[in-house]
Protein backbone atom coordinates (compact mmCIF):
# COMPACT_ATOMS: atom_id res chain seq x y z
CA UNK A 1 0.00 0.00 0.00
CA UNK A 2 0.99 3.20 -0.83
CA UNK A 3 1.03 6.20 1.73
CA UNK A 4 -0.46 9.17 -0.06
CA UNK A 5 1.56 11.98 1.27
CA UNK A 6 -0.90 14.58 -0.44
CA UNK A 7 -0.19 18.30 -1.23
CA UNK A 8 2.26 20.08 0.61
CA UNK A 9 1.07 24.15 0.20
CA UNK A 10 4.40 26.25 1.22
CA UNK A 11 2.08 29.04 3.20
CA UNK A 12 4.87 31.03 4.14
CA UNK A 13 4.57 33.62 1.34
CA UNK A 14 1.35 33.76 1.81
CA UNK A 15 1.70 34.55 5.14
CA UNK A 16 3.68 37.49 4.64
CA UNK A 17 1.27 38.82 2.11
CA UNK A 18 -1.05 38.74 5.07
CA UNK A 19 1.00 40.13 7.64
CA UNK A 20 1.90 42.92 5.03
CA UNK A 21 -1.78 43.53 4.38
CA UNK A 22 -2.19 43.48 7.92
CA UNK A 23 0.50 45.98 8.95
CA UNK A 24 -0.92 48.41 5.88
CA UNK A 25 -4.41 47.99 7.31
CA UNK A 26 -3.08 49.08 11.10
CA UNK A 27 -0.98 52.02 9.33
CA UNK A 28 -4.11 53.46 7.72
CA UNK A 29 -6.58 52.88 10.77
CA UNK A 30 -3.68 54.45 12.66
CA UNK A 31 -3.53 57.47 10.35
CA UNK A 32 -7.51 58.03 10.45
CA UNK A 33 -7.60 57.60 14.06
CA UNK A 34 -4.62 60.35 13.83
CA UNK A 35 -6.92 62.73 10.98
CA UNK A 36 -10.20 62.19 13.45
CA UNK A 37 -8.24 63.41 16.34
CA UNK A 38 -7.13 66.36 14.59
CA UNK A 39 -10.33 67.09 13.19
CA UNK A 40 -11.61 66.42 17.00
CA UNK A 41 -9.10 69.16 18.59
CA UNK A 42 -10.13 71.26 16.09
CA UNK A 43 -13.81 71.60 16.40
CA UNK A 44 -13.23 71.53 20.37
CA UNK A 45 -10.18 74.32 19.81
CA UNK A 46 -12.88 76.47 17.48
CA UNK A 47 -15.68 75.52 20.20
CA UNK A 48 -13.06 77.02 22.67
CA UNK A 49 -13.14 80.18 21.03
CA UNK A 50 -16.51 80.38 20.61
CA UNK A 51 -17.05 80.24 23.78
CA UNK A 52 -14.73 82.85 24.63
CA UNK A 53 -16.00 85.04 21.61
CA UNK A 54 -19.58 84.83 23.57
CA UNK A 55 -18.96 84.92 27.06
CA UNK A 56 -16.49 88.59 26.15
CA UNK A 57 -19.76 89.55 24.72
CA UNK A 58 -22.30 88.67 27.06
CA UNK A 59 -19.52 90.11 29.62
CA UNK A 60 -19.56 93.55 27.60
CA UNK A 61 -23.52 93.70 27.19
CA UNK A 62 -23.71 93.07 31.36
CA UNK A 63 -20.99 95.75 31.65
CA UNK A 64 -22.86 98.40 29.48
CA UNK A 65 -26.23 97.02 30.77
CA UNK A 66 -25.12 98.38 34.30
CA UNK A 67 -23.66 101.53 33.31
CA UNK A 68 -27.11 102.28 31.75
CA UNK A 69 -28.75 100.99 34.86
CA UNK A 70 -26.31 102.99 37.26
CA UNK A 71 -27.33 105.92 34.93
CA UNK A 72 -30.55 105.87 34.93
CA UNK A 73 -30.21 105.27 38.77
CA UNK A 74 -27.99 108.47 39.08
CA UNK A 75 -30.82 110.37 36.72
CA UNK A 76 -33.95 109.15 38.84
CA UNK A 77 -31.76 110.18 42.30
CA UNK A 78 -30.88 113.87 40.46
CA UNK A 79 -34.54 114.10 39.43
CA UNK A 80 -35.73 113.34 42.85
CA UNK A 81 -33.14 115.94 44.57
CA UNK A 82 -34.70 118.28 41.59
CA UNK A 83 -38.10 117.82 42.95
CA UNK A 84 -37.41 118.05 46.30
CA UNK A 85 -35.24 121.38 45.65
CA UNK A 86 -37.65 122.90 43.33
CA UNK A 87 -40.54 122.01 45.91
CA UNK A 88 -39.00 123.77 48.74
CA UNK A 89 -38.16 126.68 45.94
CA UNK A 90 -41.60 126.90 44.91
CA UNK A 91 -43.07 126.93 48.75
CA UNK A 92 -40.71 129.93 49.40
CA UNK A 93 -42.47 131.61 46.67
CA UNK A 94 -45.87 130.90 47.64
CA UNK A 95 -44.87 132.00 51.09
CA UNK A 96 -43.18 135.01 49.74
CA UNK A 97 -46.38 135.85 47.43
CA UNK A 98 -48.62 135.42 50.87
CA UNK A 99 -46.94 138.15 52.50
CA UNK A 100 -47.25 140.36 49.34
CA UNK A 101 -44.11 139.68 48.00
CA UNK A 102 -44.23 139.35 44.71
CA UNK A 103 -42.79 141.21 41.26
CA UNK A 104 -45.17 143.69 40.30
CA UNK A 105 -45.68 145.99 37.12
CA UNK A 106 -47.40 148.64 36.99
CA UNK A 107 -48.56 151.01 33.90
CA UNK A 108 -49.58 154.07 34.84
CA UNK A 109 -50.05 157.05 33.01
CA UNK A 110 -49.22 161.09 33.99
CA UNK A 111 -48.70 162.85 31.28
CA UNK A 112 -47.47 159.41 29.14
CA UNK A 113 -47.04 155.57 29.59
CA UNK A 114 -45.29 155.50 32.93
CA UNK A 115 -43.70 151.42 33.77
CA UNK A 116 -43.26 151.27 37.78
CA UNK A 117 -41.76 147.72 38.95
CA UNK A 118 -42.19 146.93 42.39
CA UNK A 119 -41.60 144.27 45.17
CA UNK A 120 -43.79 144.21 47.85
CA UNK A 121 -43.69 148.26 48.65
CA UNK A 122 -40.71 148.62 47.08
CA UNK A 123 -40.25 150.65 44.19
CA UNK A 124 -37.39 149.07 41.88
CA UNK A 125 -37.50 150.51 38.53
CA UNK A 126 -39.48 153.27 36.92
CA UNK A 127 -39.37 153.87 33.02
CA UNK A 128 -41.71 155.33 30.03
CA UNK A 129 -42.96 152.94 28.09
CA UNK A 130 -41.16 154.04 24.95
CA UNK A 131 -40.11 150.53 23.48
CA UNK A 132 -40.18 146.86 24.06
CA UNK A 133 -36.16 146.57 24.81
CA UNK A 134 -36.74 149.35 27.21
CA UNK A 135 -38.97 147.53 29.12
CA UNK A 136 -37.06 144.41 28.45
CA UNK A 137 -34.00 146.46 29.99
CA UNK A 138 -36.07 147.89 33.09
CA UNK A 139 -37.93 145.26 34.44
CA UNK A 140 -34.45 143.06 34.12
CA UNK A 141 -32.88 145.98 36.18
CA UNK A 142 -35.46 145.74 39.05
CA UNK A 143 -35.23 141.71 39.06
CA UNK A 144 -31.53 141.88 39.12
CA UNK A 145 -31.76 144.97 42.14
CA UNK A 146 -34.41 142.09 43.60
CA UNK A 147 -31.78 140.22 43.80
CA UNK A 148 -33.43 137.64 41.71
CA UNK A 149 -31.12 134.63 39.93
CA UNK A 150 -32.35 132.24 36.64
CA UNK A 151 -32.86 129.72 38.63
CA UNK A 152 -35.47 131.76 41.36
CA UNK A 153 -39.41 131.32 41.31
CA UNK A 154 -40.93 134.62 40.08
CA UNK A 155 -44.34 135.37 40.45
CA UNK A 156 -44.96 138.83 38.63
CA UNK A 157 -48.53 140.45 38.17
CA UNK A 158 -49.12 143.03 34.98
CA UNK A 159 -51.62 145.13 36.56
CA UNK A 160 -53.22 148.01 34.22
CA UNK A 161 -56.60 149.94 33.64
CA UNK A 162 -57.78 148.81 30.58
CA UNK A 163 -59.72 151.70 30.02
CA UNK A 164 -57.01 154.48 29.71
CA UNK A 165 -53.55 152.13 28.59
CA UNK A 166 -52.47 152.18 24.84
CA UNK A 167 -52.68 148.44 22.91
CA UNK A 168 -49.39 149.60 21.85
CA UNK A 169 -47.99 149.74 25.41
CA UNK A 170 -49.73 147.03 26.98
CA UNK A 171 -48.36 144.71 23.74
CA UNK A 172 -44.61 146.09 24.10
CA UNK A 173 -45.16 145.19 27.73
CA UNK A 174 -46.33 141.48 27.40
CA UNK A 175 -44.00 141.06 24.73
CA UNK A 176 -41.13 142.11 27.39
CA UNK A 177 -42.81 139.90 30.06
CA UNK A 178 -42.98 137.12 27.58
CA UNK A 179 -39.05 137.57 26.70
CA UNK A 180 -38.25 137.53 30.21
CA UNK A 181 -40.13 134.23 30.59
CA UNK A 182 -37.61 133.14 28.04
CA UNK A 183 -34.83 134.21 30.20
CA UNK A 184 -36.26 132.61 33.75
CA UNK A 185 -36.90 129.08 34.01
CA UNK A 186 -39.46 129.97 36.53
CA UNK A 187 -40.92 133.34 35.65
CA UNK A 188 -44.81 133.00 35.89
CA UNK A 189 -46.82 135.96 34.98
CA UNK A 190 -50.48 137.34 35.09
CA UNK A 191 -51.95 140.33 33.34
CA UNK A 192 -54.43 142.40 35.45
CA UNK A 193 -56.56 144.67 33.82
CA UNK A 194 -58.06 146.69 36.54
CA UNK A 195 -61.42 147.46 34.02
CA UNK A 196 -63.01 144.79 33.97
Amino acid sequence: MRKNKGIIIELTALLDVIFIMLFWMMINVQEGSTKVREDADSRIAQAEAEVVQVREEAEEKLESMREQADSEIKKAQERAENLNRDAAVNQRALENFGKGLMLTINLRYSPGGELIVTNGDIELSRTAVTSESDVYSAISQAMTKAGIVGEDVVLCAFVYDGSRALFRDVSEISDAVNRLGKSYKNFYCTFINTAR
